[in-house]
């Protein structure tokens, strides 16, 4: 297995007023290893199928005190480890399981089973760890513990919290978290949204009442025909998949969202999220469309940056100016999208996103098309398969 540590630094157009800014591959790797306890340990970890290395795809990334944490869902079996922290061993990157091993063993539900995505507060080192529960889910889907949500305190290396989601919010062999966005109300953690690609549903978790419930609507849905057809490397991917990508306005007063399946951004205010019960049909809006579709997105203090899956590149929507522009905050449309870093070989399906607190913006490539159609080549003859990219924006995280 080759693990390449990229150490030129190239640079991109970045649309911040058409000057050229620093970009970076930070991370590259044909296949992913882990920081073993031993070699008899790995050996026996591939010898009984409980590390596959074809199996392990990086996917969600978030930064804190300049570690980088990043998850290997269980998509498949054989991922030894869905939460880690990258760390150079040997002159190679490598994954460490955090915040431990026991804490990554499959079957035992006070373990994390499944982790897509995450969020990690900059203030507290409190990290959101969603844990769809899910064991895998190609061969076949297969639920072994409930869905929970994790906080975990960084600085500490103790759990803070531990909700796990009723059946009615998440239920078993249909759901699957997806991406979460916490919401903080004067400093402090009030509300977490979730969106939930297996029931098309946004889960909202109240962290005051330590209570989850669900909304949906029609713009959570997947959409048929053109949008559900992502260009990827010469080829069109077809994809079902309903809401995913999700992104908290820096004033807290709206969360945007997008199904991976269409090219609509839509958003709804929190005021209306907080009430349990509430209707929210009067309260969505469709802001326009993005120039492709989505997966991952991320808002910052002036923009919300997507990535363009069909045009291997990172857009953002500079919704400070358009907001300046419209009659009120209230009457914006998505109009001033711009490109802020674009590669053809190397951004081939823009995962993740993550903000440090040096005004960069990092993310994660996979080719995830490529991987779920099992014709991702891991051989370290081929092109490299998995990026951690990080480029200068000038922004920081919304929390």
């Amino acid at each position: 297995m080759t693990v390449s540590m990229s150490t030129c630094k190239i640079l991109l157009i970045a649309l911040l007023g058409n000057r050229l800014v620093d970009s970076a591959i930070v991370y590259k790797w044909h296949a992913v290893d882990y920081e073993w306890p031993n070699s008899s340990v790995k050996q026996e970890f591939i010898k009984n199928g409980s590390f596959i290395i074809t199996n392990n795809l990086i996917s969600g990334i978030k930064i804190y005190n300049e570690s980088v944490y990043v998850t290997v869902p269980r998509w498949r079996k054989g991922v030894p480890s869905t939460l880690n922290v990258v760390v150079e061993k040997d002159g190679e990157a490598i994954l460490r399981p955090f915040p431990s091993w026991s804490m990554q063993t499959v079957g035992d539900c006070s373990a994390i089973q499944y982790s897509q995505s995450l969020e990690i507060d900059p203030s507290t080192g409190w990290m959101w760890i969603i844990d769809t529960g899910l064991h895998s889910i190609a061969d076949p889907g297969q639920y072994v513990c409930p869905p929970k949500l994790v906080i975990y305190d960084i600085n500490t290396d103790k759990v803070i919290r531990v909700h796990h989601f009723p059946e009615v919010v998440a239920p078993k062999m249909l759901t699957f978290l997806n991406d979460i966005v916490v919401h903080k109300i004067s400093g402090k953690p009030a509300y977490a949204y979730i969106t939930d690609a297996g029931t098309a549903r946004l889960v909202v978790y109240d962290f005051l009442k330590d209570k989850s419930y669900t909304f949906a609507h029609k713009s959570m849905a997947a959409e048929s025909g053109p949008p559900s057809m992502v260009d990827f490397d010469h080829t069109q991917f077809k994809t079902d998949i309903p809401i995913d990508g999700i992104a908290l306005s820096p004033d807290t007063r709206y969360l945007y969202y997008c199904s991976l399946a269409s090219m609509k951004l839509y958003r709804v205010p929190t005021s209306v999220l907080a009430q349990e019960n509430e209707d929210i049909s009067r309260s969505v809006k469709n802001l326009g469309s993005k120039v492709s579709q989505t997966g991952g997105m991320i808002s910052g203090n002036k923009s919300l940056f997507y990535g363009a899956l069909g045009l291997n590149a990172v857009y953002k929507w500079d919704f400070t100016k358009d907001i300046a522009m419209a009659a009120s905050v209230d009457d914006v449309t998505l109009t001033t999208q711009t490109v802020v870093a674009k590669d053809d070989l190397n951004m081939q399906w823009v995962d993740s996103f993550a903000f440090d607190t040096n005004g960069y913006l990092w993310f994660t490539v996979n080719k995830l098309a490529s991987f779920l159609q099992n014709t991702m080549d891991f051989n370290a003859t081929a092109p490299f398969n998995m990026f951690i990219w990080k480029i200068y924006v000038d922004e920081k995280s919304y929390l």
